[in-house]
């Protein structure tokens, strides 16, 4: 009795052990297609730089005061460089403007990719 049930025990094992086998070959018989590489252009930004002038700073007329200028001289040397300061400030708004314009061709096309053609073709 003990060597049919010690037999009953290996053929379980043998039979477990073989539908393992089986199983975990049958998964491992599924093959997945091997991925196929996609070209995809890519616009890539390229700075176009501005050529800004140089600006200099503006001469102010409150440089010129002294400590025995008058109250009346002082008060007209700071108006004239407030007038002066916001002039300079226009001119450099103008220059910041004229350089922020968008450019006609603001990206360059990915490296090897081919430029589009207009007309379908």
């Amino acid at each position: 009795m003990v060597a049919a049930s010690a037999r009953l025990r290996n053929a379980r094992r043998t039979l477990s052990a073989l539908a393992l086998g089986v199983v975990v070959s049958g998964c491992a018989a599924a093959v997945t297609p091997a991925a196929r590489p996609v070209t995809v252009q890519v616009p890539v930004p390229v700075p176009v730089y501005c050529p800004v002038p140089k600006l200099g700073h503006p001469a102010l007329p409150i440089a010129s005061l002294t400590p025995a200028s008058s109250p009346a001289d002082t008060i007209r040397a700071y108006a004239a460089s407030v007038a002066r300061l916001k002039s300079a400030v226009l001119a450099r708004a103008a220059v910041l403007a004229a350089c922020s314009e968008a450019p006609a061709r603001a990206t360059a096309p990915a490296r090897g990719a081919q430029p589009k053609r207009k007309g379908g073709a």
